[in-house]
């Protein structure tokens, strides 16, 4: 989470970054949608957005993987009291 916190940031500071210094705009089309005086810097806010979304979607499955496999661990773990089958034949 830490990281994505650090991701998070070094994007905003380099979408600012890239808005202050391209202060334009431009027509986008997309198929048979046209949007008219879009800022230079928004198609690259939301492609940044998206990969951020992406990496916090993959973070969160991450943590939840680790606690199922934690939890997994502590079913399969022997208490000392018992032994372990012995595997010798």
């Amino acid at each position: 989470m830490l990281l994505f916190l650090l991701a998070l940031v070094v994007a905003a500071l380099g979408i600012g970054a890239y808005a202050h210094y391209n202060t334009g705009a431009h027509d986008i089309t997309l198929r048979t949608y046209h949007f008219a005086g879009v800022p230079d810097w928004t198609p690259a806010a939301v492609a940044a957005g998206a990969v951020l979304f992406l990496f916090f979607i993959q973070a969160i499955y991450a943590g939840i993987r680790i606690r199922m496999l934690r939890s997994a661990s502590r079913r399969t773990t022997i208490s000392p009291s018992r032994s372990a089958p012995s595997t010798s034949r």
